[in-house]
């Protein structure tokens, strides 16, 4: 195995991430210190970062329905409930694949194999992000035609994405990006107010089944779609 997809398997770093602490020179192989990329590791070799051994994890994924009126954070969320409401997120602090802000719920997937979660986020790789969008008010076509197209404020440019309007004022969107309170900046900008913003589907992996607050594990078939998802 190529040692930076080794780190990224159990350090919970990307694999972008792990060649540049191998460049660093913070990556020891039996006891000799790496700073090439593409060197390869087997099972008997014992691998260090940053004098500490680096041993082989179990790889986790899970789906999660966050709950309106959540962080998605650890730690102290200062009066606001965090992740670390759910038991075993709070043991195992593993990392998601973008936050959904306190006000919005919807599908997370958690996961310590740190090279997925650098492919969901990345919108190069385009894995589909799916929301159902209520607001308080409608689009006309041209407005969801400007949407679709891209749409370009003056503080940002977004790229295209799927927009379906379901009913007045019920709207669908598909990105392959997550900017920071994108979709309700989306809507601010055509005079409109996100009443509720729910996130139904990441990839192949679907919120069908979830309860509010359930996190719950992935079988090997979702997996690997959802790594065919991001190649």
């Amino acid at each position: 195995m190529r040692l930076n997809k080794f780190l990224s398997a159990n350090c919970g770093v990307s694999r972008r991430e792990a060649d540049r602490l191998i460049e660093s020179g913070l990556v020891r192989i039996n006891g000799e210190r790496v700073s090439e990329l593409g060197v390869q590791v087997s099972e008997t070799d014992r691998v260090e970062l940053d004098g500490k051994p680096v041993t082989e994890t179990e790889l986790e994924y899970y789906r999660f329905f966050k709950p309106r009126g959540m962080l998605t954070a650890y730690g102290d969320g200062r009066g606001k409930e965090t992740l670390e409401a759910i038991p075993y997120l709070k043991e195992k602090k593993l990392a998601y694949s973008g936050r959904l802000d306190y006000d919005s719920e919807g599908l997370i997937i958690f996961t310590n194999d740190g090279d997925l979660i650098l492919r969901l986020q990345k919108s190069e790789f385009k894995a589909e992000k799916e929301y159902l969008v209520w607001v308080n008010g409608d689009l006309s076509e041209r407005e969801l035609d400007e949407i679709r197209d891209g749409l370009q404020t003056d503080e940002m440019h977004y790229l295209p994405c799927g927009a379906e309007r379901i009913k007045a004022g019920n709207f669908r969107l598909i990105l392959t990006e997550g900017k920071k309170r994108q979709i309700r900046e989306i809507f601010r900008f055509f005079g409109l107010r996100v009443s509720r913003l729910l996130r139904v589907r990441i990839g192949n992996i679907t919120i069908n089944g979830l309860r509010t607050g359930e996190l719950k594990r992935l079988s090997l078939k979702e997996i690997t779609e959802l790594k065919e998802c991001t190649e």
